[in-house]
């Protein structure tokens, strides 16, 4: 016979403080309560009461705080009865992240749900040891469900709506253009966008072709609001004065790697634009970058098919941290690092490891654009500045799940590394751009000039290299060192 378990009330009384506290304190967290909770997703009588009471002072349109709510039990001579002011003020002291206010709702919600599904099995139970036709029963036990089911938690998955149900008709009014985070100006001096705000990127490279230093100098580029590579400018997209916060997280980098990284990001900025630290404009950057290592950790997000709990995380802890204004830009470097081990390989993997990418995109303060760095596979290495969008390792899922890639690679005819877009979305694709690094390894774009000097001097050194070949052979000791 096997033992069936004591059925108890489901609840979570420090859930229910928690909400009931982040209302008390929080506009944005009472307005989200407000419209998603309802007095049955409470368990005890006195929180059921205090809800009522907050919620008909948020419809009311009055300001809400522990005197009002303690006035208004007051009122209805339920004050002492639900514990008093002491325990409200208790509450409010209770009052959870306001970030985390979605989580504390989704809490309460599963287990109203579970509690009306209990209710309805023992009414069920009743009904059908009754006389009552067994069609009726069903009809009526399917209607009950789907009113569970409707019980809908902090973010609804599927919203979907007519164009009707919009604000605005999508078949008559223009549509906003896309939001830029870097634009650059035309020969014509109009400016077209480079880098699209809250989109999922890739940036594609050979391994030392410097595709950490370009990226820490688009993460100082953007909290400075200076322009990158002496081309694309920030725009008002990243934040006031158009700077922006950026997490810049590393998986192949310690955090002294890191210091020298953008050490030497700034050091151009430092010698060519003075007013920058008299301005303060540097020191106030640094408290728009957030440098993160990962190197050493078990950092997949993906495990077992599911997102990982290091995903979860650290997806928490972006909420958490978020600076006014939220998150501009994510910058992950490798990738592979962050993908687990079949996301690369595997189409189905890597279609789920860009979803939460996407996730990120939508769901962190911001609305960020989250860009990532990834190796070039063997034949597009041998294509050199030829390369497509097929030039990532791995899965073509990441290429197809990008809305934007950009290639990094070095012509070996000139040495010069040439970024060349080869996937926008939402932009049309944009002429290459040829790069040189100065001495102190700043990446700068590079004059038609120089590229043409680099070309001849490659020429000679090659023509240089046959004549000495030729000239060994023709006395007969090719092959034999020199040195």
């Amino acid at each position: 016979m096997t033992e069936t378990k004591n059925l108890v009330p489901l609840h979570s009384k420090e859930s229910e403080m928690l909400v009931l506290g982040s209302m008390l304190t929080s506009a944005n967290a009472l307005n989200i309560c407000c419209k998603i909770l309802r007095e049955m997703d409470f368990f005890f009588t006195e929180h059921k009461l205090i809800f009522l009471s907050i919620q008909a002072i948020w419809q009311s349109k009055e300001v809400c705080d522990v005197h009002l709510t303690c006035e208004r039990l007051k009122g209805q001579d339920k004050l002492k009865s639900v514990g008093g002011l002491s325990y409200i003020t208790t509450l409010a002291q209770y009052a959870g992240t306001s970030v985390y206010i979605e989580e504390y709702i989704n809490e309460l919600k599963k287990y109203s749900s579970k509690r009306r599904l209990l209710d309805l099995a023992s009414d069920l139970q009743k009904r059908a040891l009754s006389d009552e036709e067994p069609k009726k029963i069903i009809l009526a036990t399917q209607e009950h469900l789907k009113l569970i089911e409707k019980s809908k938690g902090a973010k609804d998955k599927f919203p979907i709506r007519f164009l009707s149900e919009f604000d605005e008709n999508f078949f008559l009014v223009e549509p906003k253009k896309k939001a830029m985070l870097l634009e650059y100006a035309k020969e014509d001096g109009k400016t077209s966008g480079f880098l699209p705000k809250g989109i999922v990127a890739m940036l594609v490279g050979a391994g030392g072709v410097g595709k950490t230093h370009f990226l820490a100098q688009l993460a100082v580029s953007i909290a400075t609001g200076t322009p990158f590579l002496n081309t694309y400018t920030p725009t008002k997209h990243c934040g006031a004065n158009n700077q922006g916060n950026v997490f810049f997280g590393l998986g192949e980098n310690q955090y002294d790697d890191i210091h020298r990284l953008l050490f030497k990001a700034t050091k151009n900025l430092r010698k060519n634009q003075p007013n920058l630290l008299e301005d303060n404009v540097l020191f106030s950057a640094s408290k728009r970058i957030a440098a993160f290592s990962f190197c050493g950790q078990q950092a997949a997000f993906i495990d077992n098919s599911k997102p990982s709990l290091y995903f979860r995380e650290l997806k928490m802890r972006l909420e958490d941290t978020a600076p006014l204004g939220g998150w501009t830009m994510l910058i992950l470097d490798p990738v592979s690092r962050l993908m687990g081990a079949d996301a690369e390989a595997d189409n189905a993997a890597a279609t789920q490891f860009i979803a939460l990418l996407e996730e990120l995109t939508m769901d962190l303060p911001g609305n960020p654009t989250v860009l990532f760095a990834h190796h070039t596979n063997k034949a597009a290495t041998q294509q050199g500045t030829s390369q497509n969008q097929s030039a990532a390792r791995g899965s073509s899922a990441l290429t197809d799940g990008v809305r934007w890639q950009c290639n990094f690679t070095r012509d070996s005819a000139t040495d010069v590394v040439v970024l060349k877009m080869t996937k926008s979305n939402f932009t049309s694709l944009i002429e290459e751009i040829k790069t040189k690094k100065d001495f102190d390894g700043f990446i700068e774009k590079c004059s038609t000039q120089f590229v043409e000097e680099k070309a001849k001097t490659s020429e000679s050194r090659k023509k240089g290299s046959e004549y000495k070949t030729n000239y060994m052979v023709g006395l007969g000791i090719a092959g034999i060192n020199d040195d």
